[in-house]
């Protein structure tokens, strides 16, 4: 079988789809000179790549990773920044990550995450919502929420209670310090630590399922993505209210001041 050419999505090709072969596809995020921070259409390929990869009833795997030895440092603060001046494209911005996070949890086939240098703030949220994750000793992962004052989305605590532990998660959380691969994978954050390519090592570690029938792997995949997220609705209104909070105040501009100038920033908890 003749495997597809590549396919690119956004107006500067933010995200390639590559198959290595017909039943296995790769998603990039390419976006380089950002060290693949994603902006709006980045999260917006990710999501139709993913769209894409679906519809092609051969494919038993995804693969993604990002180009030139990052991941993706998360979001493009300033595009993310921009976006909130703007109360609709705040929300459209909001909703195309959101899909972006959907297209990896739905996708009928296991995703895996190749994670090379950052693996940062979204970034590492999409990853944790991947089924696998592989990463070099080389990658630095984190959630730099407390240094930016903002929440962290409560479905996202969960995943990454989950995958670490709540004393863990904690930690990472309130510090919001990058870790490197090798403490990643002594948490459990990372399923495969390697020296290599981290691509190849993630097709490796995933071609044992190649051959497994696809309907069954789509039942488990669906049952477990629902487990890694508890019930939170009882405490949602509290949840939202505070979240709403945290973003309004001066503290949440001061953070993407301070980003912006590459200074450490001066929280007043106002």
């Amino acid at each position: 079988m003749k495997v597809p050419p590549q396919e690119t999505f956004g107006r500067e090709s933010e995200v390639l789809l590559d198959w290595a072969n017909e039943r296995v596809v790769q998603v990039t995020i390419n976006r380089q000179h950002k060290r693949n921070a994603c902006n709006q259409q980045a999260w917006q390929g990710i999501h139709n790549a993913l769209r894409r990869a679906a519809q092609d009833k051969a494919i038993r795997l995804a693969v993604l990773t990002g180009a030139s030895g990052h991941f993706s440092a998360g979001d493009d603060i300033k595009d993310a920044s921009a976006a909130r001046e703007d109360p609709h494209r705040r929300t459209a911005y909001e909703q195309d990550i959101e899909h972006a996070f959907r297209a990896v949890t739905e996708a009928p086939f296991p995703v895996v995450a190749a994670i090379d240098g950052y693996c940062i703030g979204g970034a590492l949220s999409l990853a944790m919502c991947c089924d696998f994750r592989v990463g070099t000793r080389a990658s630095e992962l984190g959630i730099p929420a407390a240094k930016l004052s903002f929440t962290y989305p409560s479905w996202q605590c969960s995943r990454l209670m989950t995958l670490v532990g709540l004393s863990q998660a904690r930690k990472m959380l309130f510090e919001g310090n990058r870790i490197d691969g090798n403490r990643a994978y002594e948490t459990g954050l990372l399923d495969v630590l390697t020296d290599e390519d981290p691509v190849a090592a993630a097709l490796d570690f995933c071609s044992g399922m190649l051959d497994s029938a696809p309907l069954s792997v789509q039942a488990s995949k669906r049952i477990f993505q629902a487990l890694a997220v508890t019930d939170l609705a009882s405490h949602q209104d509290e949840i939202a209210a505070f979240m709403r909070m945290v973003a309004a105040s001066s503290d949440f501009r001061e953070g993407a001041r301070a980003f912006a100038e590459k200074r450490k920033p001066i929280f007043t908890g106002t």
